[in-house]
């Protein structure tokens, strides 16, 4: 199984945004040295307790030149949000100045901010996702783009420079919902699966709609690769001790969430009300149960042994700062255990 980083960057208002990312670039880079093969930071705007990762290609930029093997990927890319143009651009710059070590992974978003923010329709997200990746694979694979779509038109561009990784770098959906699970199936496109938006047990019934979907469509079954697992995740000498780090952050996370909702307005019945209602009720106890793997390094083993073959997921990525609030030195300490207590058992 392979094992990665994922970074949201809450930044509260006692913290430093510049030390934040200093830290995370830190941890990252560490993170090779210790058998990490990837990171992911995720794309959020307008609300720094929830992130400070408005731009997370210019942080893979930087890793990349601080890095020889670990794996960039995004975890996600909001199409919806961006022109697909520039998004081609940036992510095959990337792959270049990388040599080639990208991973796409994209999204439609659910946050209602992020639309009203830029002036979008957030009930065309599905639509405008799904076209910006149809013109993003033929910017990447024709010598010269024409497209003709719903939102964008071009005639005659000429998309420089072209990946690295060909025919393009590897692409990986977010699927959040019953509908995306489907969809990504269909279209034989590898998942992210998220335990802070559907925690285990809904993680359980979703994934056969996609391996059914997938199967029906007739794409051929990746031995686990095309199930990717994000878990909030940290590993201590002890329950106690993993709580006395842990719980500070867990429940700014959670705080955070409850400003979102309100935030957010009266939100219509459907998924994105569902997850913030459930997660803003929850205490440490109820995080650490349904959506994440806090424990000593035997028990972080035995839980994802069991998930591994209930999801049969070919790689975890490990969220070791949900909320923030960890100090860097205790996140390094963390990864340096899961990496030397953890990992080893599901060396290949």
């Amino acid at each position: 199984m392979k094992f990665g980083l994922h970074y949201q960057l809450p930044c509260s208002g006692l913290q430093s945004p510049v030390q934040r990312y200093r830290d995370t670039l830190d941890q990252a880079t560490y993170a090779e040295s210790l058998g990490f093969e990837s990171v992911w930071p995720v794309e959020q705007h307008f609300n720094p307790n929830l992130s400070i990762s408005p731009a997370p290609l210019l942080m893979l930029a930087a890793l990349a030149e601080r890095t020889r093997t670990l794996r960039l990927g995004i975890a996600i890319v909001l199409l919806p949000l961006s022109h697909p143009i520039h998004v081609a651009e940036e992510i095959a710059t990337l792959d270049v100045i990388s040599n080639g070590r990208v991973e796409f992974g994209i999204g439609r978003g659910s946050i209602p901010t992020h639309f009203s923010g830029f002036g979008l329709n957030q009930a065309e997200s599905r639509e405008r996702m799904l076209e910006s990746l149809e013109m993003i694979l033929q910017a990447w694979t024709s010598e010269r783009l024409s497209f003709q779509g719903k939102f964008y038109n071009v005639d005659n561009l000429s998309i420089v420079p072209k990946p690295v990784q060909q025919p393009h770098p590897p692409v990986r959906i977010a699927a959040n919902s019953a509908d995306t699970f489907e969809l990504s199936g269909r279209m034989g496109y590898p998942i992210f699966v998220a335990a802070q938006v559907n925690p285990f047990r809904k993680i359980r019934e979703l994934l056969p709609l996609y391996r059914e979907a997938r199967a029906a469509a007739g794409h051929p079954d990746r031995g686990g690769e095309e199930v990717t697992l994000l878990t909030p995740l940290y590993v201590g000498e002890s329950p106690a001790q993993v709580r006395q780090a842990l719980e500070p952050s867990i429940k700014h996370f959670l705080e955070s969430v409850a400003t979102l909702y309100a935030s957010a307005g009266p939100l219509p019945e459907g998924r994105l009300r569902e997850v913030l209602e459930r997660v803003r009720h929850m205490t440490y106890e109820q995080v650490c149960n349904v959506m994440a793997v806090f424990d000593t390094p035997d028990a972080c083993v035995e839980r994802l042994k069991r998930f591994e073959q209930e999801f049969g997921m070919g790689r975890v990525i490990c969220w070791f700062n949900p909320g923030g609030m960890v100090p860097h030195a205790q996140v390094m300490r963390s990864m340096e255990l899961f990496a030397t207590k953890v990992m080893p058992h599901f060396a290949e």
